[in-house]
């Protein structure tokens, strides 16, 4: 008999200063689903092995720099509790295509 795969909601964060890495673990989060709440925020429901996938990537990425990624798990009561100041954003983003050279 299987299981029922339960999946929690988390809140990630960062600060990463690194111009190419940030866009890098930006489309990873993309990647796992994770819809974008800030500039360098993300939420969204990751099952454990998803989450345990992730942590591998953003460690491969990362690597020993010092740059930061905080995961936050956010239950459903505590996510009722959210306030918003302000106005919502749109997060949406210029797909940058490759220059093409030709010799």
């Amino acid at each position: 008999m299987f299981g029922v795969v339960n999946a929690m909601r988390y809140v990630i964060i960062y600060d990463i200063s690194e111009d190419n890495l940030r866009n890098q673990v930006a489309e990873t989060l993309k990647d796992y689903g994770l819809q974008r709440i800030q500039y360098s925020g993300f939420m969204g429901d990751l099952r454990r092995d998803q989450l345990n996938s992730l942590l591998v990537d953003l460690k491969n990425s990362i690597k020993d720099l010092t740059e930061n990624v905080q995961i936050f798990p956010m239950c459903d009561s505590c996510l009722k509790g959210k306030q918003m100041i302000g106005k919502p954003k749109k997060y949406t983003y210029k797909e940058h295509k490759d220059k093409i050279i030709y010799f």
